[in-house]
């Protein structure tokens, strides 16, 4: 008995010495480590960056990315925590400025009563949204019409790239996966005054070291009267991008179709929005969103001032629309406070949706209950300043992850490195 005692104590002093601990840590294969590393959180594995350059090589290699990203896909969702990026406007000495947000959805659907804090960023210019994928939130910088840049930004490691810049006004932009290529896209349509009027360019920037803007076919997009003037106000701007192993695609809603863009073949297509009613309904109501891996689609119905959402259970097949839920417009959001956005659906079915007269809107598809999440931050009444009246989307829904575009180093301006260092400490869900 004693015997076992002095071999349990000695056990015990070799986990309690730091020397022991490293000695053992370094015996072990790379391998073993690698996996270890791999059931980690990405802001966890962010921060085990620092402890080492052994580990900032390894945690920081394309591969290793590659793969604790689709590891959190496909098994351990947990991973990649998801998170809100929200983006406000202001005006401060005449000049516009911008304030970008970051909340996490775990806090929110833990205790929609108690005010969830949030990680904020502010800058002296306008920063807008485009979209966000496996990870990376893609920012535009637009100047009074005349051009703009892109932005690609992961908030969970820092990294920041920015595109060369494209003249003339965005009327339309994208952002997304290429899943053959393994590459990330914009897609813009440009609107530039010329010899004989107005005229539109669609272009493609492809993320790289050496990338350039080139310009692509878009006859088959004015097939459909996108993306001329007259659709310009039913349409919303920036597409929903949608990404599986056979395909990844940008979407917009354009009458009663949903336009695509696949981003690998760069090709158009189109296919029917389910049916619904036309009477008192205003077109901008519509919004394309991803739930639960299936692209979907949120609509006012005008006779019975409900919301309804659908979910295309097989990209492309207009058969498969089906019906996911019908909520009821609460008495205290009146119009435009009407304007509903969805974002994410959890696993015991709640839905938050995006409202800009409050914020984050909770809707519980079990038991029909509704109820509105308090933020920390500036604003009035402890929510942010939202406005309908935007060019760029103001929310959406990103996991964090470790990406930064193949192996890409960031390449951002003295500006807008001191937006993204503005970050305070963080706050963990």
């Amino acid at each position: 008995m004693r015997i076992a005692e002095r071999k349990a104590s000695r056990r015990l002093e070799m986990v309690s010495c730091p020397t022991a601990r490293t000695r053992l840590l370094t015996d072990l294969p790379e391998e073993t480590i690698i996996e270890i590393l791999l059931r980690l959180p990405a802001r966890t594995l962010a921060s085990l960056r620092s402890v080492c350059t052994s580990w900032r090589n390894l945690i920081s290699a394309p591969d290793f990315t590659c793969n604790h990203l689709r590891r959190s896909c496909l098994i351990a969702p947990s991973l990649t925590t998801p998170r809100i990026a929200y983006c406000t406007g202001a005006y401060r000495n005449g000049l516009r400025c911008s304030r970008i947000g970051l909340l996490s959805v775990r806090s929110i659907l833990d205790d929609p009563s108690e005010p969830t804090k949030n990680d904020c960023f502010t800058e002296q210019r306008y920063y807008g949204i485009i979209g966000s994928c496996n990870g990376l939130l893609c920012l535009v910088d637009e100047h009074a019409f005349k051009y703009m840049h892109a932005i690609l930004w992961n908030p969970c490691t820092g990294f920041t790239f920015e595109s060369p810049e494209i003249s003339g006004e965005v009327r339309f932009s994208g952002f997304g996966y290429d899943h053959l290529s393994d590459s990330y896209k914009i897609y813009a349509v440009t609107k530039k005054q010329g010899p004989s009027g107005f005229e539109f360019s669609t272009r493609i920037y492809t993320f790289g070291p050496t990338s350039t803007w080139r310009k692509i076919d878009d006859t088959p997009v004015a097939l459909f009267g996108f993306p001329s003037d007259n659709s310009s106000r039913a349409v919303k701007k920036e597409g929903e991008f949608f990404g599986s192993s056979r395909l990844c695609t940008l979407n917009w809603c354009v009458n009663h179709v949903v336009i695509y863009f696949d981003l690998a073949k760069e090709t158009y297509g189109h296919f029917p929005l389910p049916p619904r009613s036309e009477i008192g309904f205003p077109k901008w109501c519509t919004h394309l969103c991803v739930l639960r891996n299936c692209l979907s689609v949120c609509y006012l119905d005008g006779r019975t001032l409900e919301w309804i959402v659908w979910q295309m259970k097989e990209y492309g097949d207009a058969q498969s629309w089906t019906k996911l839920a019908v909520i009821p417009v609460p008495e205290k959001i009146t119009y435009p406070g009407r304007y509903f956005q969805p974002l994410y659906i959890s696993e015991s079915d709640v839905l938050l949706v995006f409202c800009p007269s409050f914020g984050i809107v909770l809707c519980n598809l079990n038991d029909g209950s509704i109820d509105f999440s308090e933020i920390y931050g500036s604003g009035v009444r402890n929510k942010p300043v939202f406005s309908a009246c935007v060019k760029y989307r103001i929310t959406c829904i990103y996991h964090e992850s470790l990406v930064s575009p193949n192996g890409l180093q960031s390449n951002s301006s003295k500006m807008l490195m001191h937006f993204i260092k503005s970050k305070p400490k963080p706050v963990d869900s």
